[in-house]
């Protein structure tokens, strides 16, 4: 199987890092610290309330804890943590090592503290730049005692996503120990004292915030190994800077697009969507397009969003085309997924291929197999659709998830406003239980 090969490491075009002008030494005290809130938009509120309520019966923290208990031991960057369809990133301060989920849709970089996180990680005065910009853009407040550290709140206990704790500024490097050249900067980032769950998020989108903009980086690739591949050579991987080229002859483009109101995410525009080669004739011509106000609409990518959102006409319009070639009646079952089998009824039936259409040269498509839109509930038998239909008063038209993704060098070159992607050898359907697919959807619920 193809994956991206190690390359030379080196600094890509400036990005504007809005947080870290004029920071001052750090400080080690963390009593009597400032708060500053971290707020998620009311769009990203908006994602974890429709999408759980849409799909998922049990509570966030149950099934945060269903992700965790499914997932490898392993992190990404040593062994591969792919059986939940998350990408697990190692970091290192030295000797201590973290790890962190890779979250394209958000840009704030947080870490479980050490047991004594003054005597390792240095936190950011209240006094500072830094600390001041975050006070001022989430609470609009000052910091008032200058002599405290800068304390951060991020989420809410109210839906089960919290991290808080205090704001660093460490010297991090990324990717040691993969085989490939580490990258290392000093940012700042986020050492929590509590939160609800067990690994931390490293913000790669567009935001100020994230290892991408504080890094001066323009260029990153994931590869997610699909969910049952054994073999050591294939094994996930991130890359950043220079390192992030396409590995083989067989990559195509398409032009990352900007939203007017969310701009720190990565949409990509799809022209069309094909099943075994026949265009799809139900999807209305602008079905993909954002909004005339540019408020909503438009297709996003995400890495902790396990199943595909797209918009209602073309999901209906897949679901019928898939409908009608296979060979067997679909049947009723309890995991709130639109379109499900019976595994043994379609074990010898072949499954139709879906392509996706994008925008750019020779109309670059992104083909599709089972192991990517389909999986096998080995708890119930059913083997599931994992698209639904985006429901109408969601801020954005379509999602891809992450398990379509599986198996693709994904590379985003923001400078140049590209997305570049590169299939890899097929697999097989995942075989997984349904609450560690589902559980997936509490992620977007916790960054």
């Amino acid at each position: 199987m193809d994956r991206p090969a190690a390359r030379r490491a080196s600094g890509a075009v400036a990005m504007t890092v809005l947080l870290l002008l004029l920071l001052p030494a750090p400080a080690s005290s963390l009593a009597g610290a400032a708060v500053g809130v971290i707020v998620r938009s009311p769009f990203m509120k908006r994602v974890a309330s429709i999408i759980v309520k849409e799909v998922a019966s049990a509570g966030a923290s149950a099934l945060t804890k269903a992700l965790r208990s499914s997932n490898k031991a392993g992190q990404l960057g040593s062994d591969a943590a792919d059986d939940a369809g998350i990408i697990l990133y190692n970091v290192s301060v030295g000797q201590q090592t973290f790890s962190g989920v890779v979250d394209i849709f958000n840009d704030f970089f947080w870490l479980q503290c050490p047991p004594a996180p003054a005597q390792v990680l240095s936190a950011v005065p209240c006094i500072s730049d830094t600390c001041s910009s975050v006070l001022r853009k989430t609470t609009n407040d000052d910091c008032i005692d200058t002599a405290s550290s800068c304390l951060y709140a991020y989420g809410s206990p109210d839906d089960g996503s919290y991290s808080t704790g205090y704001l660093g500024y460490e010297k991090f490097t990324f990717g040691a120990g993969t085989g490939t050249s580490p990258v290392s900067g000093s940012v700042v980032f986020g050492c929590s004292t509590q939160n609800t769950v067990k690994d931390g998020a490293i913000g790669f989108s567009k935001g100020p915030l994230s290892i991408l903009s504080q890094l001066h980086i323009t260029r990153f690739s994931y590869f997610l190994t699909p969910d049952d591949s054994k073999s050591s050579s294939s094994t996930s991987v991130v890359l950043l800077g220079d390192q992030a080229v396409p590995q083989t002859k067989r990559s195509r483009s398409t032009p990352l697009l900007k939203s007017n109101v969310y701009q720190d995410l990565y949409y990509v525009k799809l022209t069309g969507i094909k099943v075994d080669g026949e265009s799809l004739k139900g999807i209305p011509d602008r079905a993909f397009d954002f909004a005339a106000d540019g408020k909503s609409g438009g297709v996003a990518l995400s890495t902790t969003i396990a199943l595909t959102w797209l918009q209602s006409d073309a999901y209906y319009a897949v679901k019928q085309a898939l409908m009608s070639k296979i060979d067997s009646p679909a049947v009723k079952s309890n995991n709130e997924l639109d379109l499900c089998y019976d595994t043994n009824s379609v074990a010898k039936l072949k499954f139709p291929k879906i392509t996706l259409v994008f925008d750019g040269v020779d109309s670059p498509g992104m083909d599709l197999t089972t192991v990517h839109y389909f999986y096998k509930d080995t708890n119930t038998g059913f083997q599931c659709l994992t698209m639904l239909p985006m429901p109408k008063d969601y801020p954005l038209g379509s999602i891809l998830g992450s398990m379509l993704q599986a198996g693709t060098n994904m590379i985003y070159d923001i400078g140049a406003r590209q997305l570049t992607f590169e299939k890899a050898a097929a697999a097989a359907a995942p075989q997984v239980p349904l609450m560690a697919i589902v559980s997936l959807l509490a992620w977007v619920l916790l960054f």
